[in-house]
């Protein structure tokens, strides 16, 4: 994740992005963290608003992008809100707005799930997949959770310990279809149940 993010350069080969290796930060591969790192002296709206405006967006265009991302994520009632008055799963839709309001081509997730609680992380899984297929964006989403690896993803890429190698590549089908409000009931379909356990397996196997 912080390869492609442009954090860290590697010590051996290349990461590209459409070709051209990856060599510092860039705006097109936009970065979801675990803790919602919101700028607490900013209201929501300048949270979302504030990559656009130092990148020199005009202030309408930048209006526009804050009111449709900030309704994407249901908090455009908020928009005067400090992130102090938000809970968890409310800064963490901030972020994800703020992230989005960059237009970026890839959104790179590092655990972005794993700090909330049980109920609220499953409203934000639904969530997290309804703004992917209406957005169409690449997402790289890093989590520990094998359940919402299954649930979430098009691909499962499962790695090692260090050395961190790859294991195993699996194609779910679960996301491609429509589950809004129907996450619990996908989650015990014994399809799901089958797929999770297989992708446990070759984590088991590793250790």
């Amino acid at each position: 994740m912080r390869l492609i993010a442009g954090f860290l350069t590697p010590t051996d080969g290349s990461v590209r992005f459409q070709g051209e290796p990856i060599r510092e930060p860039g705006w097109e591969r936009g970065v979801v963290f675990q803790s919602a790192s919101l700028y607490p002296w900013l209201s929501v709206y300048r949270n979302v608003e504030f990559g656009p405006r130092m990148r020199g967006i005009p202030k309408r265009e930048r209006h526009e992008l804050v009111e449709h991302y900030l309704k994407m994520v249901k908090l455009w009632d908020y928009r005067s809100r400090s992130p102090h008055e938000l809970s968890g799963g409310m800064r963490q839709r901030v972020a994800i707005a703020r992230v989005l309001a960059n237009k970026p081509q890839v959104l790179l997730m590092d655990e972005p799930l794993g700090a909330l609680d049980a109920l609220t992380r499953e409203h934000l899984q639904e969530e997290l997949l309804q703004i992917w297929r209406s957005t169409g964006k690449t997402v790289v989403l890093v989590t520990h959770s094998v359940e919402e690896a299954v649930f979430l993803a098009t691909r499962i890429v499962v790695l090692s310990s260090q050395p961190g190698t790859i294991l195993a590549t699996i194609h779910p089908p679960f996301s491609r279809s429509d589950t809004t409000g129907r996450g619990r009931t996908i989650k015990s379909d014994p399809s799901f149940v089958a797929l999770r356990e297989e992708v446990l397996q070759h984590i088991w196997t590793s250790h």
